[in-house]
């Protein structure tokens, strides 16, 4: 499990610079103005619907459709897959002309502070871009359904046609064309699937008109609410941050969403990585309390080894990224100065991210759907109500607290529940672990703060900062090494053997 998500990770991280190129064009052609705005809203509203349906629909469909198969067969278990891709069209089509007819209200629950041409064209966008969900919606049972068959890499390889689609629309709309931005971001998001097309086919995957399977259908529905209730955490926030950003700052939205979206590039590489490979596992052994705490307890311990030094890093050099990656243009130095603040308190909340996604994916997997959404409850609303006293406070400052604040007490919470419904968890060596990593970040972290000053002296900041990243990981993976986190045996063989 450790080496294919060390893959998965390195085909992710390809990935996600696609994604933060796109974010550099972003803020090289619009900074943090209307237009970026304006751009970011109409993309946050199908890319909501997507990670919706995506998150329910393979939260319920891997262990419903691995049961089904050991049940009655592959044949039955496509032909409901079949089914289910009808079924999820209709209703996504549904979703679609809803969300273009009822634009205006979305528009404004998603940026309050949104008024006058802004709105109208945030709102012109949307429309257009909402047609997009059918696609992505379907898609997203194909993409479980190739993960379930170990077609990893292409299934999340898919962003880089999105991204690069994206990338050049605003090249081409950079005049500040909504309609041009807006087709693109239709365009990209239908054909990112194309590629997933020939890996169906290689994956056995036919088309099959038999038997619904009731039970199954009936079985996911059960399902799928509770799942998008629990999935739609990390999306909630992020709307709400949004939302109360539009209110406080004028570039308010913007500096979020590139705060965001670098938290999100490590998220992302991890988290989605070791779950991604976990989750099928889990759904296997579903039976077995004691592989599931030992999948659990080994994710965590791999999470942890590859998550910390990463918050380490962007704790020490928060400024000095988002400098690195979108100054120039008509991103401002002050822009770079707001979103780094920005940037570092969100860094406070991604081991929690990875805490809580792998205790999720227990608790799917078991089929237990209450416990995610009561956690997913009362974290959203913790998130509120910290939002708007903090936002108050601290203004977009404010917004990050409050959001790294109830990623945490989600994550602890998580913990509490999976104690409970399993007993021990076999944390002690997991902590033992911990311990150690956060010892040999420190000695990075204090090592790479030195690099960096000294490199300041010969070289320009973003070549210091580069510099300073490669002296970091050589003393993190010679400090794990030294200190014997048995993690790094997964990457010593990967690597180096």
């Amino acid at each position: 499990m450790q080496n294919t998500s060390l893959v998965l990770m390195l085909i992710t991280i390809f990935t996600k610079c696609f994604g933060l190129a796109r974010e550099k064009a972003l803020a090289h052609f619009f900074g943090t103005s209307a237009m970026a705005n304006i751009f970011l809203i109409a993309f946050t509203l199908p890319m909501l619907v997507s990670n919706l349906f995506a998150g329910s629909l393979a939260g319920g469909f891997i262990p419903v459709y691995t049961e089904l198969k050991d049940r009655k067969g592959r044949e039955a278990a496509d032909a409901f897959t079949t089914h289910l891709a009808r079924l999820v069209a209709y209703i996504a089509l549904a979703v679609g002309v809803c969300a273009a007819v009822f634009a205006p209200q979305l528009v404004h629950l998603m940026a309050r502070g949104f008024t006058g041409a802004v709105f109208e064209q945030t709102v012109y966008m949307s429309r257009i871009t909402a047609l997009s969900v059918v696609t992505t919606a379907v898609f997203s049972i194909f993409k479980s359904y190739l993960q379930i068959y170990n077609h990893f890499i292409v299934s999340i390889s898919h962003s880089v046609v999105m991204n690069s689609v994206l990338i050049l629309t605003m090249i081409l709309g950079r005049g500040g064309n909504t309609t041009l931005l807006a087709l693109g971001i239709l365009f990209a998001f239908v054909f990112q699937y194309i590629f997933f097309l020939p890996y169906l086919k290689k994956s056995g995957f036919r088309l099959h008109i038999g038997d619904k399977d009731e039970r199954a259908l009936r079985q996911l529905l059960y399902l799928i609410l509770p799942i998008l209730i629990s999935t739609s955490v990390l999306e909630i926030n992020v709307v709400v941050s949004k939302s109360l950003a539009s209110m406080i700052s004028t570039a308010g939205v913007a500096v979020i969403n590139y705060a965001t979206k670098i938290q999100g590039f490590v998220t992302g590489i991890v988290v989605t990585s070791i779950v991604t490979v976990t989750y099928p596992k889990m759904a296997a052994l579903v039976k077995e309390d004691a592989a599931l705490k030992r999948v659990f307890a080994e994710s965590l311990s791999l999470m942890g080894a590859l998550v910390v030094p990463a918050t380490v890093g962007v704790l020490c050099f928060h400024k000095e990224i988002v400098r690195l990656l979108f100054l120039g243009g008509a991103f401002s130095a002050g822009d770079v100065a707001i979103t780094g603040e920005v940037l570092l308190f969100y860094g406070l909340g991604l081991f929690a991210i990875g805490i809580r996604e792998i205790g999720v994916r227990i608790f799917y997997s078991k089929k237990q759907t209450r416990i995610p959404v009561v956690n997913s409850a009362y974290m959203v609303l913790a998130n509120i109500v910290l939002s708007v006293l903090l936002g108050r406070a601290a203004g977009l400052k404010g917004l990050a607290i409050a959001t790294a604040i109830s990623l945490w007490i989600g994550a602890a919470g998580m913990l509490l529940h999976l104690r409970r419904n399993m007993g021990g968890l076999g944390l002690f060596r997991v902590a033992k672990n911990f311990l150690k990593i956060c010892g040999a970040s420190a000695v990075m972290g204090a090592c790479a703060l030195g690099a960096y000053r000294w490199l300041c002296r010969v070289l320009s900041n973003n070549l210091a900062l580069l510099g300073a990243i490669a002296v970091a990981g050589i003393v993190y993976l010679v400090a794990i090494w030294i200190l014997k986190i048995q993690e790094t045996k997964a990457i010593r063989e990967r690597f180096f053997s």
